[in-house]
Formats: C-alpha cells, structure tokens, sequence
C-alpha cells in the first residue's frame, strides 16, 4: 500500500486521453480514498473482477 501512497491517480487520470488509463487511474483514485472494489466496480460501471486486477498491477 506504500507504493499507492506515491502516485497522484486523480491527477493522473485527468491527464490521460485514453479512456481506458482514465478509468483505471480513477479506480486507483477511489481505492485510495478507501473504497471497496466492489463499491468502486459499481460506481465506474465495471466488473469487479477488471478493478481486482487493475488494482494488482499497482500494488
């Protein structure tokens, strides 16, 4: 979770012209605000299973 601490997603995810990076910066965003994958899946209209491994990557 150290390595999270370090990266700004919101600012990365308003940076990117790629919708795909976007969404996945934001979830990274909202899982270090604390939000759960599930709430993060529902709230980006996606399958928890993409935010599960969108949020491996990064850890």
């Amino acid at each position: 979770m150290d390595s999270l601490n370090n990266i700004d997603a919101k600012s990365l995810a308003s940076k990117q012209t790629s919708i795909q990076m976007k969404m996945r910066f934001l979830a990274l965003a909202h899982f270090q605000d604390g939000h759960s994958r599930t709430q993060i899946a529902k709230y980006l209209k996606v399958s928890s299973t993409s935010v599960n491994k969108w949020i491996q990557v990064f850890l």
